[in-house]
């Protein structure tokens, strides 16, 4: 199986104007820490977890991107750490 993430790559650098738009509007609404690299991994993150309408085309891509939200991210920070609470909780288990 290709890797979905290669699939999105291809638009990093064209559209890389309106990922640093988004990313200062984060950077602007407090979220200081979040490089390029990271904001780009989660708009690729969003993208691939699109099950039916994935972006094909340049118009959809920016689209998505230029709709992503502070909330998102968060959101997907506090699904992250979920994960790896569970992840941990069942390393603690396995040990005893």
């Amino acid at each position: 199986m290709a890797d979905v993430h290669d699939e999105f790559e291809k638009w990093r650098t064209v559209i890389a104007p309106f990922l640093y738009s988004k990313l200062k509007e984060f950077h602007m609404l407090g979220l200081n820490h979040l490089t390029f690299d990271d904001f780009w991994q989660f708009a690729k993150e969003t993208m691939e977890g699109k099950k039916k309408e994935k972006p094909e085309r340049i118009h959809e891509v920016v689209a998505h991107v230029m709709s992503l939200s502070v909330n998102d991210y968060m959101n997907k920070l506090r699904i992250d750490m979920f994960k790896d609470s569970e992840t941990d909780m069942g390393t603690l288990f396995h040990l005893k």
